[in-house]
């Protein structure tokens, strides 16, 4: 290009690159923002789900206590690892006697919500809620192979709370459950119970 055409084009052509380096960036943060949405649809609970064919109803019953072998400060869910049958109405009652909050943070905040149920709900001590405030959680049942997700109160003090849910599993198959509230040890209180099988995590075996 020679110095004339430079002078007349030159800056038109500043402009558009710098236009396109703007671009680049707009796409670029899209880019990443799509890519977080997507891992965070990938493990929220779905909504309430639809009836399938009756097969009946079983009730599942656990309690979460705040002593256990070897561990006497570590909360533990009892009953951890339970078989139902696809079309099954499970009616799950969660007792707990942890009088201590651990508030969800960042992506978990979405823990705080009822999902996967048959009404979309949950009873707690027989009032029924969508929702537990954060600064009142003490665990969460989440078995995102299912779509369930049912947040667990903190207790009164010296007393009990009971969670009750009705949910259909609709396929097959081993599916872990966990608490996703952050109630056990370490800087991020994710260690301790929140690490080993038995304690806030265990199985839901769905048969055909």
């Amino acid at each position: 290009m020679s110095r004339d055409n430079w002078r007349s084009k030159g800056p038109l052509f500043v402009v558009m690159a710098l236009a396109g380096i703007v671009v680049g960036l707009f796409a670029s943060v899209f880019a990443v923002a799509g890519i977080a949405l997507g891992l965070r649809d990938a493990v929220k609970p779905a909504n309430a789900v639809e009836h399938v064919a009756s097969r009946g109803t079983v009730v599942e019953s656990m309690s979460i206590v705040t002593s256990g072998p070897g561990h006497p400060d570590w909360p533990r869910y009892t009953n951890p690892s339970w078989t139902v049958h696809v079309g099954q109405t499970v009616v799950l009652r969660i007792t707990s006697y942890d009088t201590g909050t651990a508030p969800l943070s960042g992506v978990q905040t979405m823990f705080d919500a009822v999902s996967g149920t048959v009404s979309g709900t949950e009873s707690v001590d027989g009032k029924t809620i969508r929702s537990v405030p954060n600064t009142q959680i003490a665990h969460t049942f989440t078995v995102v192979g299912l779509g369930l997700n049912l947040p667990i109160p903190a207790a009164p003090a010296g007393g009990s709370v009971t969670v009750t849910a009705r949910f259909v599993a609709q396929r097959s198959g081993a599916f872990v459950w966990q608490c996703y509230a952050p109630c056990g040890s370490g800087p991020n209180s994710m260690g301790g119970a929140m690490s080993v099988k038995g304690w806030m995590e265990g199985r839901v075996h769905v048969l055909a």
